[in-house]
């Protein structure tokens, strides 16, 4: 404990406290000559007081102008004002220096440098940021395996259904169509492997953007229940659909991130029930916590949508319920009774989906009885929109307006870019199934040639070949273009991701179709880019056109 007589000496006082201190504390005068240092200062140039006194830090530590240049002792000196800096000096410690100026009135008398050392602290902080680099590498580097493994994949898938699909149409025998059933339905289960394994890239490296468009909510949620009632009738189930009627019609948000989510759990709902049925309805709800969603709704603060979708399956063990949404995790009755299908990414993926849309999700379960997911989307509504009326999904109109597009969209005169054999002769079969005439190149340059004799009503153009890829054939086309000519050119590639399709986009092609293909897509893209009425069909063969004409 300090005596009274180191109080009444306030200057011994003062000494102890500083030199007490870990910090380096030294006061330069006007000349930047050192006056006085603590014990930390001391130990730092490794001389007592005496030999420190009436030097200037720079000679004794040797360092010259250049070195000296931001310390910010001599940067105070000169502004009269308080600065801060980190200096590393030879011996590799860091400094982090505070040097404040004092005055006497208005003379400035000198500077008091106070000095930490962060050698420790700044060694730590590089092995960090190394450390972060090489996760972001590495992440960057999974991500760039992931998009060429899952090309290849496709690529190759695209074959297989495509030829498929071919197959299965032309065959009348029933055993047969089963045996290709069986292959198509595997081929698509590991294609939706794939697009997990994607979007899983994707969400862990933060690249998953959400659009933000206008659409009819019940009109979507209805056509994606609809698109299962076949597979749940193959099984015997009943599927539910309720929309309540306070649900907006318009709203704005990201549709295909929605019907995701939605087909995961629908999925997931039909392939663990078999038997009784499985409900989807959807109500508005309050914004705050998803538990207090469920009961006592105040319509007044209605501004989420609650979706639930509810099975009467085989449910999920309790000890499994906390771990549903973490990845590669399956719950034990699920792999029991199902076969362990599936890598376990769909629910943490459709978990991030929904918090990326600003919503919440959470699931109650009870074995044998069944299962209910429930998650919320705060759509922002647009209240024009929602009060006008929409023709239902799959009205007579719409139906009638299907038939007449693909009526007109027959007997196309088409170009096909594509330079694997394999992948040439399905798309061609099945073009021409549809009653087009098609005309193949295997690369860019070989479909330059057959342009300058010959005009087509589109052009399906692959993007990875040789010699020339699909961006520098389409500039090409794009700039031989004159006046009002523009042929409508359709990308083909196995990329799958939104970077890609805009890509195409910038680079002047009119639309994009994801490997693998299928004739239901090829309709799809075709009708697209050809709109009613602004058809130009070449219904009679292809005319050749003059050299230079």
């Amino acid at each position: 404990m300090l005596n009274g007589e180191i109080f009444a000496n306030s200057s011994s006082l003062q000494n102890l406290i500083l030199n007490s201190m870990n910090e380096r504390v030294i006061f330069h005068d006007s000349q930047m000559r050192i006056r006085w240092t603590n014990r930390a200062g001391m130990d730092f140039y490794n001389l007592p007081l005496e030999r420190l006194v009436g030097r200037h830090c720079q000679a004794i530590l040797d360092r010259s102008e250049e070195e000296c240049e931001n310390c910010p002792v001599k940067i105070a000196l000169k502004t009269g004002k308080s600065e801060q800096g980190i200096l590393t000096f030879p011996e590799g410690k860091t400094l982090l220096i505070n040097a404040y100026p004092v005055f006497d009135d208005d003379k400035l008398l000198g500077v008091v440098e106070v000095s930490i050392d962060i050698t420790e602290r700044t060694r730590k902080e590089k092995e960090l940021l190394k450390a972060v680099d090489e996760s972001v590498a590495e992440s960057e580097a999974k991500s760039h395996f992931l998009a060429n493994v899952s090309h290849e994949i496709r690529t190759l898938m695209n074959v297989i259904l495509g030829m498929t699909e071919l197959v299965y149409d032309s065959t009348q025998n029933e055993e047969q169509k089963e045996y290709l059933a069986m292959i198509r339905d595997s081929t698509f289960f590991l294609l939706s492997m794939v697009n997990d394994l994607l979007d899983l890239s994707k969400i862990e490296s933060g690249k998953i953007a959400l659009k933000q468009d206008y659409f009819n909510l019940p009109q979507k949620v209805e056509k994606i229940v609809s698109s299962f009632r076949l597979q749940a009738q193959k099984k015997g189930l009943e599927l539910n659909c309720t929309i309540d009627d306070n649900v907006p019609r318009t709203v704005v948000g990201d549709s295909g991130r929605l019907q995701q989510v939605l087909i995961n759990l629908i999925s997931n709902a039909i392939k663990f029930t078999e038997k009784g049925e499985i409900n989807v309805s959807l109500k508005l709800v309050q914004t705050d916590g998803l538990e207090n969603r469920l009961s006592d709704l105040n319509e007044e603060n209605n501004t989420a949508v609650l979706f639930s979708i509810s099975d009467t399956g085989i449910g999920i063990p309790e000890n499994s319920l906390s771990h549903i949404f973490q990845y590669f995790h399956q719950a034990d009755s699920y792999h029991h009774r199902s076969g362990r299908e599936g890598a376990g990414l769909g629910l943490p993926i459709t978990k991030n989906l929904v918090e990326l849309m600003g919503g919440s999700v959470v699931v109650s379960s009870t074995v044998n009885e069944g299962s209910t997911f429930y998650f919320t989307i705060p759509f922002p509504v647009s209240r024009d929109e929602a009060a006008r009326p929409d023709e239902p999904a799959g009205s007579k109109m719409e139906q009638e307006l299907d038939q007449a597009v693909t009526q007109r969209e027959k007997g196309l005169a088409i170009l096909l870019i594509e330079d694997r054999l394999t992948n040439q002769k399905m798309t061609t079969l099945m073009l021409e199934k549809k009653g087009h005439r098609v005309t193949a190149a295997h690369n860019g340059k070989e479909a330059l040639e057959i342009l300058k004799r010959k005009r087509f009503d589109l052009i399906f153009m692959d993007i990875n070949m040789p010699e020339m890829d699909g961006f520098e054939t389409t500039a090409y086309i794009r700039n031989a273009e004159k006046g009002n000519e523009h042929t409508p050119i359709i990308a083909m590639t196995a990329s799958a991701t939104k970077k890609d399709k805009d890509h195409c986009l910038k680079a002047g092609m009119d639309n994009y179709i994801s490997k693998p293909i299928t004739t239901l897509e090829l309709d799809r893209v075709i009708s697209e880019v050809r709109q009613p009425g602004n058809l130009n069909l070449h219904i009679q063969e292809e005319t050749d056109i003059q050299e230079g004409q």
